[in-house]
C-alpha cells in the first residue's frame, strides 16, 4: 500500500498549469468563429439539398420508383450531413477554461478526427443509400449508365479527401498549433 500513497504523493505534487483566461477567452472566441463558419457551409449544403430535393419532387411526382430513389439517397446525404454538422459543432463549443492538460488532448483529438468525415458507419450508409437510390431513380435497360453512376463516387473520393484536407489544413490547423502550444508543458513526458 506504500506503493499507492507514494504515488499519490507525487501525483498531488505536480505543478498545475493552467491555461490563463486571457487564452481561454481567445480559443473560445476562435472556436465559435470555427463554429459559425461551419454553421455557414453546412446551411449552405443544407439549401442546396433542399433546392434539390424540391426540384425532383416537382419533376418525379408521377413515377413512384423513382421518387423512392430519390428520397432514399436524400435521407441519406441528410444523415451524413446532419452527422458531420452536429461533430463540428461539439468541437466549437468545447468550454476552454477547464485547466485538463487531457481535455486539451482531447479537444486536439476531436479536430483530427474532423480531417476526414469519409470513413465510417456514416459513409457506408451514404454510399449505400446513393448507389441504391441512384439505380431505383434509372430506367430499366442501360446497364453502362448505371455502371457509371455507381462508380461516380468512387471517381471523386480521391479528390473529395483532398479538398477536405485542404480546407482543414485552412480552417482547423491554426486551431489545433494552439491548443498544442497549451499541451506542451515544459517536463511533460506524456506522447
Amino acid at each position: 500500500m506504500a506503493q499507492f500513497e507514494e504515488l499519490q504523493a507525487l501525483w498531488q505534487q505536480q505543478p498545475e498549469t493552467p491555461i490563463s483566461h486571457r487564452d481561454a477567452a481567445s480559443l473560445a472566441t476562435d472556436f465559435r468563429r470555427f463554429g459559425r463558419r461551419q454553421d455557414l457551409i453546412n446551411l449552405a449544403k443544407l439549401s442546396t439539398l433542399v433546392f434539390q430535393i424540391v426540384y425532383v419532387v416537382l419533376y418525379m411526382r408521377h413515377d413512384a420508383l423513382k421518387m423512392l430513389g430519390a428520397a432514399l439517397a436524400d435521407a441519406t446525404v441528410v444523415y451524413f450531413l446532419a452527422k458531420e454538422w452536429r461533430n463540428q459543432r461539439a468541437v466549437a463549443r468545447l468550454d476552454f477554461t477547464a485547466r485538463s492538460t487531457d481535455f486539451v488532448r482531447s479537444a486536439i483529438a476531436r479536430m483530427e478526427a474532423l480531417r476526414n468525415p469519409f470513413r465510417g458507419r456514416p459513409f457506408y450508409i451514404l454510399m449505400g443509400g446513393f448507389w441504391v437510390g441512384t439505380n431505383l431513380m434509372l430506367p430499366p435497360g442501360h446497364w453502362w449508365y448505371r455502371l457509371f453512376l455507381t462508380a461516380v463516387p468512387f471517381l471523386i473520393y480521391k479528390p473529395g479527401v483532398y479538398l477536405r484536407a485542404k480546407r482543414w489544413d485552412h480552417e482547423c490547423r491554426p486551431l489545433v498549433e494552439r491548443l498544442q502550444a497549451l499541451v506542451d508543458i515544459p517536463g511533460d513526458t506524456r506522447p
